[in-house]
């Protein structure tokens, strides 16, 4: 962008000082011609003057001289009318006689009749000479306006001076030429005619010179307005830029405004090219001449080529407001317009293409729609600072690799900042709304119902604010931040949060604030949930809550893991992994599946092994329906619970076997039993089995106690180093060590092995062998 305000500030300054410069020497040529009428010379004179040739008109009001003329000799020629001047010095003076304009040359022919005044041979003219000094003087011409030429023409009648030859110009800060000049002072018209060429160096170096063609240049000094057609170039080092038509206005000499048609132009410099055009272009300066605006109308276009990306930015309307900056440049100051600021409107696009740069990987395609774009430069010009909307906008990232997502961003409005060397650093969006079409190698693939693959689902996202960092000098997203009223929806997978942030090198989302998840295999609320992108696992942390949706291919069951029905949790923290098959809750955990529950300071679900582990303060609670013998109706039934409580837990679901370990509790109905260690065997799962006990039936080992509330008034202990409990025979074994029953009402018995059927309080004693077994009956 930077280039655009080199090329026209320097173009337009060239203009302004170039065509300022020759307007005035034309001008004046022009108004001297006119106010100096042909000297009355007799028309039957053919002598020769040798001492010389004098003519003088004043102003007869004012007394101020107009026009003085003096010739070294003065002679006839053959038409009696027609006389010739040698060496001719003419001066004219301005209105106020307080500058004059002197033209010199060897020879002039005036016609009386005609009143032309004609030199073929060269033409000397010294433009805006103080009238105290001498003109004919070098060291005073050296420090005017000069222009030589040949073939002048001047009309005393009507005071319009011409000459079809070419003529040059010299001025303090450039030179020109061109070929044919016409001025009418009646209209105040002067015109080059054609091959206008200028070259204006200004206070800098010789090399940083500015060169402007153009094939016609019309002056017209009653509007201040140049005309420059049909075309006009202008050039500056490796910068040019070029128009049809273009118009000049001034303002009493000063630079006020340029109007163009068609401009097109380019600056190549160093690792950098701009290109740029419109339909119409009007620039504006200041007093001082200083450019401080372009406006572009119609198909505005800026192309900027940087060694990393190529950006252009296209709209109907284009308004480049520039900033002046003072600088030393050989050793004095010069102020110079350095583009600030670039308004487009009107379906305005900002397009950034990455370029290939050796070890770099290529960055997707930034495509920027809005109504209104504004583009803010850093100080200097050189490099874009901030890219805003301040309307609706939409934003697209158009892959380059086959590893990049497509995504649109649509928002209320943009921020786009710059860091070093124009690359992206941040960018601010509000009222987000996004689209994401990943890769379908990178997908998840997912089969139709007819069992075709179908195209990847894409991930939709809504929030009130996004924040995005870029990689330093990449251009490659590092991170995205949305805040407010986060949504997510990927297909199945749905997700809501206050807050979202994604680490793009990861491929991770955090969601903080009100974390919701849910997808076909469940959901998960919690203060935060982390969501891996690229394997679908996740950690959720703070009141989690969570549901995993049945398996259908799972038989039916009363399983501890019974996949046909939904398994709810919560803990303080929940870790999903290998696609939802291995779970892990930490912390107050608690899982139930209907009115079956475990709770544990941490559980681990692997689905694949179809285990469950458990450890600390475990606590299992299995529902059954009783089952009596005879069976009654199941109005009379009523639900019976199995409390475990241990230190650890190990479930397989293959041998439907939960292994309690570490000092253990049971709880079922009216018995409970302790002992080290308790292996449950869970009822399997058949189709007919629904409505059977969960606990098929449980070994007991290592300090087994057995305790039991027969009625209000009676209990009934046991001891063993083994106990086998049935549930649907509600029988009790004990054996190993010295089994031992102490029934509150029948008293003590003790045997090798003790079976007791509770539903019927029927005990069978087994002695050992050789040995009695030990009953003592208690008296009432």
């Amino acid at each position: 962008m930077r280039r655009i305000s080199i090329l026209l500030a320097f173009a337009l300054i060239v203009i302004s000082v170039a065509v300022g410069y020759t307007l005035r020497l034309r001008i004046e040529k022009a108004r001297n011609a006119h106010l100096a009428p042909a000297p009355r010379i007799a028309t039957k004179y053919n002598g020769l003057a040798l001492s010389g040739w004098r003519y003088e008109k004043d102003d007869p009001q004012t007394n101020k001289p107009i026009v003085r003329v003096d010739a070294r000799t003065f002679q006839g020629t053959k038409d009696p009318s027609t006389f010739e001047l040698q060496d001719l010095a003419l001066r004219l003076y301005d209105k106020d006689a307080s500058s004059y304009t002197y033209v010199q040359s060897a020879r002039a022919l005036f016609d009386e009749g005609s009143g032309q005044l004609k030199s073929d041979g060269p033409v000397h003219i010294v433009i805006n000479v103080p009238v105290d000094q001498d003109a004919a003087d070098p060291k005073v011409a050296e420090k005017r306006v000069r222009v030589t030429t040949s073939g002048v023409v001047y009309e005393t009648k009507s005071g319009k001076a011409s000459t079809d030859q070419p003529a040059s110009f010299v001025f303090t800060q450039g030179d020109g030429q061109a070929v044919g000049v016409e001025y009418d002072p009646n209209t105040k018209v002067l015109h080059l005619k054609s091959q206008v060429a200028l070259n204006w160096i200004g206070n800098g170096p010789p090399e940083n010179k500015m060169h402007i063609e153009t094939g016609d240049l019309v002056y017209k000094e009653a509007e201040q307005k140049v005309y420059l057609s049909p075309w006009s170039k202008l050039q500056r080092q490796s910068t040019t830029i070029q128009a049809q038509s273009s118009v000049v206005t001034l303002d009493d000499g000063v630079l006020q405004q340029i109007d163009s048609d068609h401009p097109v132009g380019s600056d190549i410099r160093d690792d950098r090219q701009t290109n740029y055009s419109a339909d119409t272009m009007t620039a504006h300066f200041d007093e001082d001449g200083n450019l401080v605006q372009i406006l572009g109308n119609q198909n505005a276009r800026v192309v900027s080529t940087q060694p990393g990306s190529r950006t252009t930015l296209t709209g109907q309307r284009a308004d480049l407001r520039f900033a002046l900056e003072t600088k030393q440049q050989n050793g004095h100051a010069v102020t110079d317009s350095d583009l600030h600021l670039v308004l487009a409107d009107g379906h305005s696009v900002a397009e950034s293409v990455p370029l290939p740069q050796p070890g770099v990987q290529l960055a997707e395609t930034r495509i920027l729609r809005s109504e209104h774009i504004e583009l803010e430069m850093k100080p200097g010009g050189q490099d874009v600072q901030e890219i805003r909307t301040s309307s609706q906008a939409q934003l697209e990232f158009k892959p380059n690799r086959p590893d990049q997502s497509h995504r649109i961003l649509d928002a209320s409005h943009i921020r786009v900042l710059y860091g070093a060397n124009s690359y992206v650093d941040t960018f601010l969006a509000w009222n987000v709304a996004t689209h994401t079409d990943k890769p379908a190698a990178l997908a998840k693939p997912v089969v139709g119902k007819d069992g075709k693959p179908l195209p990847p689902a894409p991930a939709l996202t809504w929030s009130d604010q996004m924040t995005t960092k870029f990689a330093p000098n990449t251009n490659q997203v590092a991170t995205i931040d949305q805040v407010g009223n986060f949504r997510y929806q990927e297909g199945a997978r749905k997700a809501w949060a206050n807050r979202a942030f994604l680490q793009q090198d990861i491929n991770k989302i955090t969601l903080t604030g009100g974390a919701h998840v849910i997808d076909d295999t469940g959901s998960a609320t919690a203060d935060q949930i982390i969501m891996n992108q690229a394997n679908g696992d996740m950690d959720a942390s703070g009141h989690v809550l969570s549901t995993h949706q049945p398996d259908p291919n799972q038989k039916p069951g009363t399983s501890m893991l019974d996949d046909s029905k939904p398994m709810q949790a919560q803990a303080d923290l929940m870790q999903t992994r290998e696609n939802n098959t291995r779970v892990h809750y930490e912390g107050h955990a608690v899982m139930w599946q209907g009115p079956n529950r475990v709770a544990a300071k941490v559980i681990d679900i692997n689905r694949d092994d179809q285990t469950l582990l458990a450890s600390g303060n475990v606590v299992s609670e299995l529902v059954d329906n009783r089952q009596t013998n005879p069976p009654q109706p199941a109005a009379d039934a009523s639900p019976i619970y199995t409390i475990v409580r241990a230190p650890d837990l190990s479930y397989r679901d293959d041998t439907r076997v939960a292994v309690y370990s570490g000092g253990v509790s049971l709880q079922r109905d009216k018995m409970t039993v302790t002992s080290k260690e308790l292996r449950a065997f869970l009822t399997p799962k058949t189709a007919n089995n629904s409505g059977d006990s969960s606990l098929d039936h449980a070994f007991a080992e290592g300090n087994v106690k057995i305790f039991e509330q027969v009625t209000p008034t009676r209990t009934r202990q046991g001891t063993s180093e083994h106990c086998e409990y049935y549930t649907k025979a509600n029988k009790v074994v004990l054996n190993g060590g010295s089994p031992q029953m102490n029934d509150s009402l029948k008293g003590t018995t003790r045997g090798r092995q003790l079976t007791y059927f509770s539903d019927d309080d029927h005990l069978i004693v087994e002695g050992e062998k050789k040995q009695l077994a030990y009953t003592q009956l208690r008296k009432h």
